[in-house]
């Protein structure tokens, strides 16, 4: 896929550094990558991970509150958002390896309307020195001529705002 490259640098405080990057962009898909390091062990980070709730922003869900998003930690289940009036599945799950992997079908935001086929895999590992290494893809296909390459840069702040407050410690 022709396209753009995208690369972000964020270090902050408390969230350690991230880095995220848009690798390919067309009219058909984009892939987009991240990776920050959190000071905390993978188990801790793994239970982060499996609470959405959290360490997801609250200004990225449909009810503006984190606190209403839920995930079970087996394949088949779902990343859900549960509020008064409403509900939606934000993701699929499609395979966990405990504290190392979580696949998920994840067509989040604009890209649910669009059609597209959205793989979000998230890695953790240990990091050398100490804490948690986190890798994560977002593989992004829709119909050509759909315009994905527009959302490439809109989504890919999201992912990686984060996969930058899952890194965080939460001190």
């Amino acid at each position: 896929m022709p396209g753009v490259r995208h690369l972000l640098c964020i270090c902050a405080a408390g969230l350690g550094c991230a880095s995220a990057e848009v690798i390919e962009t067309s009219n058909y898909g984009f892939m987009l990558a991240h990776e920050a390091a959190s000071a905390s062990p993978r188990g801790e980070v793994w239970q982060r991970l499996m609470d959405p709730a959290a360490w997801w922003d609250g200004a990225h869900t449909f009810s503006g509150d984190a606190s209403n998003l839920s995930m079970d930690s087996a394949a088949g289940s779902a990343w859900r958002e549960d509020w008064e009036g409403g509900s939606v599945v934000h993701g699929e799950i499609m395979q966990v390896l405990d504290q190392r992997m979580l696949m998920l079908s994840a067509p989040f935001g604009p890209l649910a309307g669009t059609g597209a086929r959205c793989i979000w895999t998230i890695t953790l590992s240990d990091a050398e020195g100490g804490g948690t290494l986190i890798t994560s893809t977002h593989r992004v296909v829709g119909a050509p001529g759909s315009g994905l390459d527009r959302l490439a840069i809109p989504v890919d702040q999201v992912m990686g705002n984060g996969i930058s407050r899952l890194a965080a410690t939460g001190d």
